[in-house]
Order: structure tokens, then C-alpha cells, then sequence
């Protein structure tokens, strides 16, 4: 089991996002993978999407991802709760972390089409049309 890095929800594996803490720029150039679980990525790829038509941005604040200060934006996580079940939290996140996240989503997304794909043809479920 491993744990979502923003919503601290512990799954089985989480979707590795690269982010690009200012503080390991030196010590790790190509930058520093973090996971999130689906329903963080989904949420931060809208928050991205939203961004750009919004421009939301708050100058104050501090990254949650890769700790960069300034030019965050609020992204809304559904963080699990014991007592309360799920609570909505505001976590900011920099815009070169949602473009990271923007990235996998993609990524993620299309390999899911192509796992539903190849699982239909090892089924049988492909449609062969005898003349």
C-alpha cells in the first residue's frame, strides 16, 4: 500500500506525477515523482483546465507538491475522514505541477483505452464479419 500525496488516501499504487522542488533542483535535475490516486488527478487536471480560463491564482502560498513559493492555485481534494467520511480541502498547487498533472492525466487515461481495448480482444469481444 502506498499513499496519495496530496489526499493521504492509502491505495494500492498511485499515478507518479514528476514535480520539480526548487529546493532539489541541484540534487535531482530531471525532478522528483510523487503519486496521486485517481480522484486527485482527476480533480487537479480540472482545477488545470479551469486555470487557464480563470486565471485563479493566488501569489501567496506554497506549493503542497513541490514547495515552490507564490503562484499557487487552490485545487479541491476530497480527503478521506475516519468520522466524517469525505471532507473537501483546498490544496495549492504551482502551475508547473499541474502541467505535470495535466501530463499524466493524459498519459494515465490513454493507457486505460488501451487496456479496455486489448482486455476486449482477449475476450473474444472483437466483431469479425464472415462474407
Amino acid at each position: 500500500m502506498t499513499d496519495c500525496d496530496l489526499c493521504g488516501k492509502g491505495i494500492p499504487t498511485v499515478i507518479p506525477i514528476r514535480t520539480f522542488p526548487p529546493l532539489l533542483k541541484f540534487a535531482y535535475p530531471e525532478g522528483v515523482w510523487k503519486g496521486l490516486c485517481e480522484t486527485c488527478l482527476d480533480s487537479a487536471q480540472k482545477t488545470y483546465i479551469n486555470k487557464g480560463k480563470n486565471e485563479t491564482v493566488c501569489r501567496r502560498g506554497k506549493c503542497f507538491l513541490c514547495r515552490k513559493k507564490g503562484g499557487v492555485t487552490p485545487v479541491e481534494l476530497q480527503v478521506p475522514d475516519f468520522s466524517k467520511g469525505i471532507v473537501k480541502k483546498d490544496v495549492p498547487v504551482c502551475s508547473k505541477c499541474l502541467e505535470s498533472i495535466n501530463e499524466a492525466y493524459i498519459k494515465f487515461k490513454r493507457e486505460q483505452l488501451e487496456e479496455a481495448h486489448e482486455e476486449g480482444r482477449i475476450h473474444g469481444h472483437e466483431h469479425v464479419h464472415e462474407h
